[in-house]
């Protein structure tokens, strides 16, 4: 499990190898967000009746998750790159299990909003961590290859959390759900306990002080390059959540499809998004990165902008369902390949510049999740917000190609 690293020593212990079995288990660390987001998407509507609320408010619950997930990461990230990785970890999966169970047991939409911005905290740390281990441990085409392996792996987490949150919310309703996400976090916290080592020795870490904090900060974002993957990887996470909070009410109540059907089409287009990862993590073998991540920008233009042509003249999901399967599935070589540019040129402060783009990333789908819910016509909104992102997000691209060195 070592690799001959003499910096990765601490405590007498070699470094960790970056292995399949770790990555297993950082996937699962960071499948936090698929997971608290997607499991409960199909009860959405069920929530608004029996919480006896709004579409608006009941989506703040999905926003409230992303803006503690943002905050999260925003505080861990630099704090970790000045005292190490796991302690840091093991906390916030801890304040995710605690969280997941208030929300099981809310009373009111307020508690519930309540509980999944202290379980978006939580769950924070866990990504924004275990994003920070890769650059520890890898770099260049190998630290590609890993994410890409991270999000393929992850990727079975929105096939599945929909599905099975569809098939339990007849049996068990939604705070069943929570439960469910409750056990999960108790997986999250053995692994953060007994798979993922130290990761950041010593000698490799920062000051810890809020100058310190500070200056991690401004040392990324002085780096062009990473402001720009920043900006790619951040709209491109924000192309995909306007289709994740919009889809319930596309699907369900323009669609007039049942819940059953909605888990379906929504794993089908997790299955696209895994088949992609798997693609990009073949095609870096052969072409350079950023080629890559051009590409897959262009292709998810091409096909946002099929999408929001669809919308203007039907409804039928024979006509909708294919362009926004493909835009789903480039997402994928977008993400990865994004996060592991961006890190790749501020790794000697990974945990800051993981903890950025976190920030920005579930920064930007909080202020999309209550977006979505405007208007009459969901489908339009949703269509029209991945081409606004898709855009900005190739732009971002552009801006880093042009300040790499």
């Amino acid at each position: 499990m070592a690799v001959n690293d003499p910096r990765g020593e601490e405590a007498g212990k070699p470094r960790q190898h970056l292995g399949t079995g770790l990555l297993i288990g950082l996937a699962t660390l960071s499948a936090a967000a698929p997971l608290s987001t997607d499991m409960y998407l199909p009860a959405l509507p069920n929530i608004v009746n029996e919480l006896d609320t709004t579409q608006a408010m009941v989506q703040l619950t999905l926003s409230g998750f992303m803006l503690g997930m943002a905050v999260g990461q925003l505080i861990i990230g630099p704090i970790s790159d000045a005292t190490g990785r796991k302690k840091l970890l093991v906390g916030g999966a801890v304040i995710a299990l605690f969280a997941a169970v208030v929300a099981a047991l809310s009373p009111s939409v307020e508690m519930l909003v309540f509980s999944r911005v202290l379980q978006g905290l939580g769950s924070g740390a866990c990504i924004v961590i275990s994003r920070a281990v890769v650059p520890d441990l890898a770099v260049g085409k190998k630290a590609a290859k890993a994410f890409a392996l991270l999000m393929m792996i992850q990727g079975v987490a929105p096939v599945l959390a929909p599905v099975v949150g569809g098939l339990l919310l007849s049996s068990i309703g939604w705070r069943g759900i929570f439960w469910v996400l409750a056990g999960i976090s108790v997986v999250q916290l053995l692994i953060s306990l007994f798979v993922v080592r130290e990761s950041l020795p010593p000698e490799n870490r920062s000051e810890l002080s809020i100058a310190g904090v500070f200056a991690n900060y401004l040392y990324v974002l002085r780096k062009g390059a990473y402001r720009g993957y920043l900006v790619s990887f951040s709209f491109g996470f924000a192309t995909l959540f306007c289709y994740i909070s919009a889809a319930p009410f596309v699907v369900q109540n323009q669609m007039g499809l049942s819940v059953t059907a909605f888990t379906l089409i929504f794993a089908g287009n997790s299955l696209g998004l895994m088949a992609a990862n798997i693609i990009n993590s073949r095609l870096i073998d052969r072409f350079e990165v950023h080629s890559i991540l051009r590409v897959g920008q262009l292709l998810l233009i091409f096909f946002t902008i099929m999408l929001l042509i669809a919308v203007q003249f039907t409804i039928s999901p024979w006509v909708i369902l294919p362009p926004l399967f493909f835009s789903v599935a480039c997402l994928a070589i977008v993400m990865g390949n994004s996060t592991a540019l961006g890190t790749g040129v501020v790794r000697e402060r990974a945990g800051s510049g993981s903890a950025v783009m976190g920030f920005a990333q579930f920064g930007l789908a909080g202020l999309v999740s209550p977006i979505m819910g405007l208007g009459g016509n969901p489908v339009l909104i949703m269509a029209s917000g991945m081409v606004v992102c898709a855009l900005v997000s190739f732009a971002g691209q552009v801006y880093a190609g042009a300040r790499r060195g």
